[in-house]
């Protein structure tokens, strides 16, 4: 199994980039990569589920954002459908946005995935480029680039997203466990033929609200987070 994680961390506002992280968006020196497996029926998970430790998944840590959360992907694939389940263990749950594209969902608890569909690793955000944004309530923000390298948040993804809260929403006065979301992206919209082999471009990102502004970690090490030129890989395989 060649399942490599790495874990940069993304210094948001501006700040300088690591020393392991290309600022200049030349492409990781190290490769970054998840496997997604094929699964016909795609059975929903639990917070305590034991694959959650296997080997295929990627952990990111936020201990350099000053974030204490953690997040865990898996990734799954059949014929219909490709999956992202995303955990994130986080002691503080804060969301309020139920309205889709707020420009301000951002702010909450959520979860982002970014793909290069095409695995162009090109510096342009065109049309084959989706970020979904996802808070702890199931509420999305998502865009597509376009031909003119700007992102278009007119678009509206099809995407399926299911979600569930381990804790109490919006109460400082308790410790929370965490979250979990996934999100079902039909082909069509992928505009792939799934097929084992077949690599695309990907980043995972998770943001934290514990009342201290903003706090926003990712797999990559992205800045700005539309970065194809930068992203891991995610590889398609029928074996476990």
């Amino acid at each position: 199994m060649h399942l490599v994680i790495r874990n940069r961390f993304l210094f948001v506002g501006g700040l300088l980039c690591g020393l392991m992280f290309a600022c200049k968006g030349q492409p990781p020196e190290s490769e970054a990569r998840i496997i997604s497996v094929y699964n016909k029926t795609m059975a929903p998970l639990k917070f305590t589920d034991s694959k959650w430790q296997s080997e295929l998944s990627v952990q990111i840590s936020g201990a350099a954002e000053k974030s204490e959360n953690q997040l865990t992907v898996l990734s799954e694939w059949n014929e219909d459908t490709l999956v992202f389940f995303f955990k994130v263990h986080d002691i503080d749950l804060r969301a309020y946005q139920h309205q889709k594209d707020h420009p301000r969902l951002y702010l909450d608890d959520m979860v982002e995935v970014l793909i290069d569909t095409q695995y162009e690793r090109d510096s342009c955000w065109s049309r084959t480029h989706i970020i979904y944004h996802v808070n702890l309530l199931g509420t999305k923000k998502d865009d597509r680039g376009s031909q003119t390298c700007e992102t278009n948040p007119e678009w509206d993804g099809k995407a399926k997203i299911s979600h569930g809260v381990i804790g109490t929403l919006n109460d400082t006065t308790d410790v929370d466990t965490g979250y979990m979301v996934s999100l079902f992206f039909p082909w069509d919209e992928i505009e792939r033929r799934p097929k084992e082999g077949l690599v695309m471009g990907i980043n995972f990102a998770n943001g934290d609200n514990d009342g201290k502004g903003r706090q926003l970690y990712d797999w990559v090490g992205a800045w700005p987070m539309r970065s194809p030129q930068v992203f891991g890989e995610l590889l398609l395989s029928q074996k476990q």
